[in-house]
């Protein structure tokens, strides 16, 4: 191969990652998505776009159950137990 065309792979490769980082951020998993990326070029970015909803989803969960526990534990404080 020549050194442009390598050249271009491993551009294409690093602009797959930085999309896929910036994806990936708005669920806090942009590490995530510029492993993804980098590893697996445009097929990453599929993933990476596929997973997000999921990703998002599940942070809210388990933000809402820690909001929860939070109120229970206080509550059982306040109650003395």
């Amino acid at each position: 191969m020549s050194q442009c065309v390598v050249a271009t792979l491993v551009a294409l490769l690093l602009l797959c990652g930085l999309v896929g980082a910036a994806a990936a951020s708005r669920a806090n998993r942009a590490g995530t998505g510029l492993l993804l990326g980098l590893l697996l070029g445009p097929f990453g970015l599929l993933i990476v776009w596929r997973r997000r909803e999921g990703w998002i989803q599940a942070r809210a969960i388990r933000s809402g159950a820690a909001e929860r526990e939070r109120e229970e534990q206080a509550q059982r404080e306040w109650r003395g137990y």
